[in-house]
């Protein structure tokens, strides 16, 4: 299973972004089925609520529902202390430890980001069974 970078699917959705092209490639190399976390979804709904978008909450779940992307339940406390364990050995932002830990909890083998500090820390990631694309 792929868990997938909040980046990712706004490059895919945003045909004017930068990384639209490579988004789409990613996604479409890549079959293993997709999931998000709730995170992703209050990630997704801010980001459009702070461009001024109608119905952001709507549009975060289309956004999902293009890409392929399943929503799956974690416990957040769960997350949010598997994060606190990985803060000291990934040292990477907060959102990202808890996509990073949300993926692990979910038991996916891969994280699909566009994330330069995320990618520059996968050596340390797949210590923990998660190949990071």
């Amino acid at each position: 299973m792929i868990y997938l970078d909040t980046n990712v699917i706004i490059s895919f959705i945003d045909e004017l972004d930068p990384n639209h092209d490579l988004a789409r490639q990613m996604l479409k190399k890549h079959k293993e089925d997709k999931i998000v976390s709730w995170l992703t979804l209050v990630e997704l709904s801010s980001v459009y609520s702070i461009a001024g978008m109608e119905s952001p909450a709507s549009l975060a779940l289309y956004s999902v529902e293009s890409v392929g992307a399943k929503l799956v339940d974690l416990d957040i406390d769960k997350v949010l202390k598997e994060a606190f364990m990985l803060s000291s050995i990934l040292k990477l932002r907060t959102l990202d430890l808890l996509h990073i830990s949300a993926c692990k909890l979910a038991n996916c083998s891969f994280f699909m980001t566009l994330d330069k500090g995320i990618r520059s820390v996968s050596n340390e990631i797949e210590k923990f069974g998660i190949k990071v694309i």
